[in-house]
């Protein structure tokens, strides 16, 4: 086990919501097999960018990534994703309800939630330089950005829900993924208590077969992306 990442958890072992860290490789064959929902329409929620000039995702993305970086394209867990990507991807991703996952990578950050309640304080206000930009660019991708960034603070705000682990199950959200990558932490419950803790366990020679197998699951259970059908209807 990985002395990083059960540090990374720990906030969620500690509340009882982690039941046993997983072995880096167990996470990896999580992240593998969740990555094609990551990428497929599965994770939009198109509404939220209507209207806007810079809406459509062909052109929103580049948008973001000249914001975020690298770390924008990064799936998987995201346990890699710095804390101020992390926090720019939420101010200008539109999320269908409360934004679990994410919420829960900025948790195992410390003071992670402290810093994007101020950094979405900021933009509410247009106090610093860097937000009244952030602002100009939401107000480009979304449809209604303040009403959204208004929705991550006060006491019932997603960010203080977070603080008290008060987080919704995927039946609330109306979630399209499979209820273990619903949320960071069901990804790690999900690989610790499925995977192969090694790759020794699976035979070296049957890893990249195995590995295929996990990332076609989607394809099998709902085939491609879901992006051509997305195109065609006009949405």
């Amino acid at each position: 086990m990985s002395h990083d990442l059960a540090a990374r958890l720990k906030i969620f072992v500690d509340a009882g919501l982690i039941r046993r860290v997983p072995t880096r490789w167990q996470l990896l064959q999580g992240e593998i097999q969740m990555t094609p929902y990551v990428m497929s329409t599965d994770a939009t929620a198109e509404h939220g960018y209507v209207g806007a000039r810079f809406g459509h995702p062909l052109v929103r993305q580049p948008l973001i990534f000249s914001q975020v970086g690298i770390d924008h394209v990064k799936t998987g867990s995201g346990l890699g994703v710095r804390l101020p990507s992390l926090c720019t991807h939420l101010h200008l991703t539109y999320h269908q309800g409360m934004p679990v996952f994410d919420l829960q990578i900025v948790q195992t950050h410390p003071h992670g939630l402290d810093t994007l309640r101020r950094q979405t304080e900021e933009l509410l206000t247009g106090a610093t330089r860097r937000a009244r930009r952030t602002n100009r660019l939401a107000s480009l991708i979304l449809t209604d950005p303040r009403r959204y960034h208004e929705k991550l603070l006060g006491h019932d705000g997603w960010i203080a829900r977070a603080e008290r682990f008060d987080y919704p199950g995927p039946e609330a959200e109306d979630s399209l993924f499979p209820p273990e990558f619903f949320s960071l932490v069901g990804l790690v419950n999900y690989s610790a208590a499925t995977f192969a803790e090694r790759p020794r366990e699976i035979g070296w020679a049957r890893v990249p077969g195995h590995l295929a197998r996990l990332a076609g699951r989607r394809f099998r259970e709902r085939g491609g992306f879901g992006w051509f059908a997305l195109s065609a209807s006009g949405r």
